[in-house]
């Protein structure tokens, strides 16, 4: 009866640490960590561009790199003001040909995600370039345990969501990963100066119209939701309203990540991706079924102990009375 019961205790123990990890550690393991502090780098070695300090058309490599730092403070609080689980951050993306300031573009966001599924928030005073500002979608990553399906995510350029249609599967040194595509057409989203001999008119200077038209394709790790690899084919034209102007080419690129952050970003994440998935998976399986296990060997073991009908005082009884039928007593008169 004792090593019966031990045997469910055990089994009972593992059936509550399967459950504990499925429903309480991973709720607590996939989460975008609120100190996060990360680099990518994107990169066309043979772009075409207006070069702005020459003041003429050029060709060569542009880079752009995205930097994201958490504010951990400012994300605690966030989260006890709306109760959700919320990171806030600051992006920086630079885009340029040189390392010479200024750069051919910039774009400096405060934004504030939902922890666990990475779309954005409307708190904290989120801003780009210093400009209050209202984000949706996905911004930074995808989901944990990415879908295949669409999903809005967030462009600054238009500063509206764009669709990132499932297109497949694929795999990226050894990594399995989902294959998201989409595409801005050519849209209006700033006015700016620049000299009219770009489009073959007198030397003035002219406010144009800059356009942009995208191709976005990125690889996500499904299991944390992390984009391990990103491609865009950007092209933006500066275009005036003038006879005989033709739109001039403000940049044309296809810039991808480098091998190095794609190689930084599969190291890193194939193996969280694989705790992430025994945590809340395999493990509580494994322990649930050895659980079950348990617990029905030591009941059958308990089973098999008594003799049905019979309790433990009962069959005491009966052996008591079998001995005494085998071994009557020799002194009849001790029995009255």
């Amino acid at each position: 009866m004792r090593k019966s019961a031990i045997i469910v205790g055990i089994g009972a123990f593992c059936l509550a640490l399967a459950l504990l990890l499925r429903f309480f550690a991973y709720d607590r393991l996939a989460v975008v960590p609120v100190d996060q502090n990360t680099q990518q780098t994107l990169s066309d070695p043979n772009a075409k561009y207006f070069d702005a300090d020459k003041v003429a058309p050029g060709q060569g490599n542009v880079a752009t790199t995205v930097t994201v730092v958490g504010d951990k403070k400012a994300s605690e609080e966030a989260s006890d003001k709306t109760g959700k689980n919320v990171m806030v951050f600051n992006k920086w993306q630079s885009t340029d040909n040189n390392d010479v300031k200024p750069p051919m573009d910039a774009v400096v966001q405060r934004i504030a995600i939902d922890r666990h599924t990475g779309e954005a928030i409307d708190c904290c005073s989120t801003t780009q370039n210093g400009k209050p500002t209202k984000y949706s979608g996905q911004i930074i990553k995808w989901p944990f345990q990415t879908e295949k399906k669409s999903y809005p995510y967030y462009d600054g350029t238009i500063g509206k969501p764009m669709t990132m249609k499932f297109a497949g599967e694929d795999e990226i040194e050894g990594l399995k990963v989902y294959k998201f595509t989409g595409s801005v057409p050519m849209t209006k989203f700033r006015e700016q100066e620049v000299p009219q001999k770009l489009f073959g008119l007198p030397d003035k200077a002219v406010t144009a119209d800059r356009l942009y038209s995208n191709n976005r394709t990125m690889w996500v790790e499904p299991e944390t939701g992390v984009i391990i690899k990103g491609q865009e084919q950007q092209h933006q034209i500066l275009k005036i309203d003038a006879k005989g102007a033709k739109p001039a080419t403000a940049i044309q690129t296809t810039q991808t990540f480098s091998d190095a952050t794609v190689k930084k970003n599969v190291d890193e994440y194939s193996s969280k991706a694989t705790s992430l998935k025994i945590v809340r998976v395999w493990a509580p399986i494994v322990l649930g079924l050895l659980g079950l296990v348990l617990l029905l060997a030591g009941v059958a073991m308990s089973l098999r102990a008594r003799p049905s009908g019979a309790s433990d005082d009962t069959q005491d009884e009966l052996v008591s009375w079998d001995e005494m039928n085998q071994n009557p007593p020799t002194d009849r008169t001790d029995r009255f």
